[in-house]
């Protein structure tokens, strides 16, 4: 009796063992998708940006990636590989793609970093706006701002973003109070958070 005591008891013991070190590896998978759904926007993103084609409109600039960073205090950084200083070749004659409506302003142009703000909009969404000095390609003078305004939807670690909850445009002019807006449309924009 004393000896199938003493097995029941290493049986439950084994059995207690089993379930909690289940159990761990259960919370530790969990534990990524709880921290996913807690950070919620903020974080380090990576996405591939695609301007839609418009009918009757120019020419977007080609799909290109951008990484954007929503910092816990409101703030973002950003860049990208269209509108970047490593990005244009002026011997080539690459612009960074952008024309206005009606062809009329074509940028020949390299950027700055982007910065910004961001604020929650729900559960699982974000707005922002960001702020991206513009040089023109060849003499490297600042010829304006590029600003971007948008709304991201997350889901755990994946970030989506429509066209027509974004609006992209150019500034024309170094005093960003008095400068021209040159709207160029919104981007569809899909990525994952950088871990």
């Amino acid at each position: 009796m004393k000896g199938s005591l003493g097995l029941c008891i290493r049986i439950v013991a084994g059995l207690v063992l089993l379930a909690t070190v289940a159990l761990s590896a259960h919370a530790a998978g969990e534990s990524d998708k709880t921290e996913s759904a807690l950070l919620g926007p903020s974080g380090a993103w990576l996405l591939r940006v695609e301007f839609p084609t418009v009918p009757g409109a120019p020419p977007p600039p080609p799909p290109f990636q951008e990484t954007i960073t929503l910092h816990a205090l409101g703030t973002v950084t950003e860049s990208n590989t269209l509108l970047n200083e490593n990005s244009y070749n002026p011997a080539l004659g690459q612009g960074c793609g952008f024309t206005g409506p009606g062809g009329a302003v074509e940028l020949n142009c390299n950027g700055s970093d982007g910065t910004g703000t961001w604020r929650r909009t729900g559960l699982r969404t974000a707005s922002f706006v960001v702020i991206k000095f513009v040089f023109d390609g060849e003499t490297n003078q600042q010829v304006g701002f590029l600003r971007v305004r948008g709304k991201l939807n997350v889901r755990g670690d994946r970030v989506t973003q429509n066209s027509e909850d974004s609006l992209t445009e150019f500034l024309i002019g170094t005093d960003i109070e008095t400068a021209i807006a040159i709207p160029f449309g919104g981007a569809d924009a899909v990525g994952q958070r950088i871990r």
